[in-house]
């Protein structure tokens, strides 16, 4: 899935030199050749549980405080960094001051 991530980003970064609405629609058409494989190739028990549900008490268990505080951290590690690349990061890089912009400590 990650790599998958990886690819989707890198393709949509060279497409976007070339033009905006080209890497738009090149994104819409491979989005839409996978959709069929997904909706009919995925198993339907595919995201069920195979036992009972669990409960918050259940996921939130106190025998391990280390393990719920390494939790936390990567929920937070990962939403900043998923913002990141999803909100400001386009925005900064399409920027007229993006182009010329020289990193502080070179």
């Amino acid at each position: 899935k990650n790599s998958l991530k990886g690819v989707g980003y890198f393709l949509g970064s060279a497409l976007l030199q070339v033009s905006y609405n080209l890497a738009l629609a090149v994104m819409m058409i491979l989005i839409l050749l996978a959709l069929p494989w997904a909706v009919l190739g995925l198993n339907k028990d595919l995201g069920t549980a195979k036992s009972k549900n669990a409960t918050l008490s259940d996921i939130f268990k106190m025998d391990n405080p280390n393990l719920n505080l390494l939790s936390l951290a990567r929920l937070f590690l990962f939403a900043s960094r998923d913002f990141w690349f999803e909100v400001p990061l386009p925005f900064f890089c399409a920027a007229h001051r993006a182009r010329d912009w020289e990193p502080p400590f070179a």
